[in-house]
C-alpha cells in the first residue's frame, strides 16, 4: 500500500510594517507626567516661601512689640538720672546712677546687658535718648525718625538673629492729676506750685522688628506712647 505525505501548513504570517505608535504614546504620557510633577513642585515651593514669609513677619512683630516694652524702664533711668553712667561713656558717676527702675535694683541683668550693647553700638558715647529731637526728625513723621538703639537676639527658631531698631521721640510734658489743686491751695497757704503735684513727660517709641536682623525678609513696625512720671 502506497502512502503520500500530506502538505505542511505554514502558520507564519507575513511581517507587517511597525510604525512605533506605542513608543510615541508612552513618550507623550511621560512628558505629561513630568509637567504635572514640575507644577506640583513649583506649587510646593511657593507655599513654603509663603509660610516662611508669614513666620518671619510674626517673628519681626513679636520682636518689635516685646523690645518696645523692654525699653520703658531704661527711658525712666535715662530721664531721672539725666544721662548714662560713666562706665557706658556717659556723664553720671556709676555710684550715683539709680538702676532701680530698669534692673530691679540690681547692678546688672540680661536686659541691661542687651540694652547697653544696643545703645553703644549706635552712638558712642551713648546719646541722651530722652533729650531733644535729633536733627532732621519730624515728630509726627515716623519715617524721619533716627534709630537710637538696636536690640538683637538669637532667633528662637535657630535661624540667625532677629533685631529691633528703636527710635524715641519726645512728645510733650503735662502736669499730673491734682497739680492744679496743689497750685490753687498754694495761693491760700504756703505757696505750693504746680510742680508740687509732679509732672509727666511723654515719648513716642517706635520699634522696627526685623527677621532676620539684616532686614532681608520679615519687617514689622509698632509705635506706642510712653509716659515717664516725675514727682
Amino acid at each position: 500500500m502506497r502512502t503520500t505525505a500530506s502538505p505542511r501548513l505554514n502558520f507564519h504570517a507575513a511581517p507587517s510594517h511597525q510604525r512605533g505608535i506605542a513608543l510615541f504614546v508612552g513618550l507623550i504620557f511621560l512628558v505629561v507626567l513630568s509637567l504635572v510633577a514640575v507644577i506640583a513642585m513649583q506649587s510646593t515651593f511657593l507655599e513654603m516661601r509663603m509660610a516662611t514669609n508669614v513666620a518671619r513677619h510674626e517673628e519681626a512683630f513679636q520682636m518689635s512689640d516685646s523690645m518696645r516694652g523692654v525699653v520703658g524702664p531704661f527711658l525712666d533711668s535715662n530721664f531721672f538720672n539725666g544721662g548714662w553712667p560713666v562706665s557706658w561713656g556717659g556723664s553720671v558717676p556709676d555710684n550715683d546712677f539709680d538702676w532701680q527702675t530698669a534692673c530691679g535694683g540690681q547692678t546688672t541683668c540680661a536686659a541691661l546687658t542687651m540694652f547697653k550693647t544696643g545703645i553703644t553700638a549706635v552712638s558712642n558715647p551713648p546719646k541722651q535718648i530722652t533729650g531733644s529731637i535729633d536733627v532732621g526728625e519730624e515728630p509726627y513723621n515716623p519715617s524721619s525718625w533716627v534709630t537710637d538703639l538696636v536690640l538683637t537676639q538669637t532667633n528662637p527658631n535657630g535661624i540667625g538673629n532677629i533685631a529691633a531698631k528703636i527710635s524715641v521721640i519726645p512728645d510733650g510734658v503735662t502736669a499730673n492729676q491734682g497739680s492744679g489743686t496743689a497750685q490753687a491751695a498754694g495761693y491760700r497757704g504756703l505757696g505750693v506750685s504746680i510742680a508740687g503735684g509732679g509732672f509727666a513727660k511723654f515719648f513716642e517709641v517706635q520699634s522696627v522688628g526685623l527677621s532676620p536682623d539684616d532686614g532681608s525678609n520679615g519687617r514689622a513696625v509698632t509705635i506706642a506712647q510712653y509716659r515717664a512720671v516725675a514727682r
